[in-house]
């Protein structure tokens, strides 16, 4: 799992801090100029894992500029500034971080091989990201480590005693917030690793972590959600959602001012929206994915259908339709809105018009019998998510590769 150091939403007040500041701190304690905008810094874009990419310069039509084989599956990749890095289950011996030319599909330096299994070798929903200048990444069995993205040389690691881990952690205020997947949630220093707090979890599962300036959220299958103050890992709210349940983990997404889960228990398949202070539930929207959110307004899909809703009425801007009835926004970014159809195509929408701007091939349409949920791929793999920086988009393939794109 990869995740940068920084800042974890453009505009949150743990990001307005300019190069010159962090230049004075260490690495990991500030976000750089460069990851302010126009980066993909982690698993669904940023800590709040709505998907959004403020001042991305990525624009449709696109070519493809190169592919890089990762092995069986690839993860989720970041992108910063000219690299972009990724994860895999390599099909050779090394199971490494390579960091790659964005421009000229050039491996400048591996970021060493990791202990234990990769996380999410199977599923590879994302591991890890970028933030303060520094790369983190961490294993299904719980070495999570800092390195150098310019150099490939480690800063720390820490080797966790028991961990089964799927998702990245997630940078924010100088601070790295994860779980184990054990039943503890962690804070560690970014620049050194050194553990801030430890607080325990109602259940041993997979789950993202997210983070803003309202603390720490976490949800899982069926008991709930946590929300943990940022300094301490307390719990100022008890959140427990009997009957509501979400594959891989109950997501949550931090958008609109709200903490979004999803849940598909007994054919109930929508995505809730729950006030962050008093934990009531505030909307309930049809969806069999995970929402996204830009700037005014939230992306809600079901059945294929792609919804477009204004957030301050949730009133619809704009429909986009799959004829398979499976769909899942996977980035809002510069103006364009980029759709996982699971026909097999990406789709890129003009974001105010919703109009159809290109399209992308990744995989052939899956058989008309086949059981695809709107998240998941006709092999039954989580898509990871897809990133973008300076005017380049990185897309993972079903064959396990990753593709570059650029201007036409």
């Amino acid at each position: 799992m990869l995740t940068f150091t920084g800042s974890s939403h453009a505009g949150a007040p743990a990001e307005r801090r300019t190069a010159a500041s962090a230049a004075k701190t260490a690495p990991g304690q500030a976000a750089t100029a460069g990851e302010l905008r126009d980066a993909t810094l982690g698993y669904r874009a940023n800590g709040r894992a709505d998907s959004l990419v403020t001042g991305a310069t990525a624009a449709p039509p696109l070519k493809k500029l190169w592919t890089r084989d990762s092995g069986r599956v690839v993860s989720a990749p970041v992108a910063v500034g000219g690299k972009v890095f990724r994860g895999g289950q390599r099909r050779r011996r090394h199971r490494g971080r390579p960091a790659h030319d964005a421009r000229r599909n050039r491996c400048r330096h591996r970021q060493g091989s990791l202990a234990g299994r990769p996380a999410g070798a199977e599923r590879a929903p994302g591991r890890g990201g970028v933030r303060g200048g520094l790369l983190y990444t961490q294993t299904a069995r719980g070495t999570i480590a800092a390195w150098d993205p310019a150099t490939g040389r480690q800063k720390w690691s820490l080797k966790l005693a028991s961990a089964t881990m799927q998702y990245p952690p997630v940078w924010y205020g100088g601070l790295v917030y994860l779980h184990d997947g054990r039943g503890t949630a962690l804070a560690l220093r970014a620049d050194t690793g050194a553990k801030v707090w430890e607080a325990p979890l109602s259940e041993y599962a997979a789950a993202p972590t997210v983070v803003d300036a309202s603390g720490v959220w976490i949800g899982f299958d069926s008991l709930g959600r946590h929300h943990l103050d940022l300094k301490t890992g307390a719990e100022p709210h008890s959140f427990h959602v009997p009957g509501v349940w979400g594959a891989y983990g109950h997501p949550v997404v931090l958008g609109a001012g709200a903490a979004w889960t999803r849940s598909d228990a007994s054919g109930d398949v929508t995505v809730i929206a729950w006030d962050q202070k008093a934990g009531k539930a505030v909307r309930k929207l049809p969806a069999d994915a995970t929402p996204v959110f830009g700037p005014g307004r939230g992306y809600v899909a079901h059945l294929g259908k792609v919804r477009a809703l204004y957030s301050s009425t949730y009133k619809a801007a704009g429909t986009c339709t799959s004829s398979v009835e499976a769909a899942t926004v996977r980035l809002v970014a510069g103006g364009y809105v980029y759709v996982e159809d699971a026909d097999g195509r990406l789709v890129v929408l003009d974001e105010k018009t919703g109009k159809v701007t290109w399209s992308y091939r990744r995989y052939p349409e899956p058989h008309p019998q086949s059981i695809i949920l709107a998240e998941d791929d006709a092999r039954g793999f989580v898509v990871p998510g897809i990133a973008t920086s300076t005017s380049r988009l990185f897309v993972p393939s079903a064959d396990g590769t990753l593709i570059a794109f650029g201007k036409a």
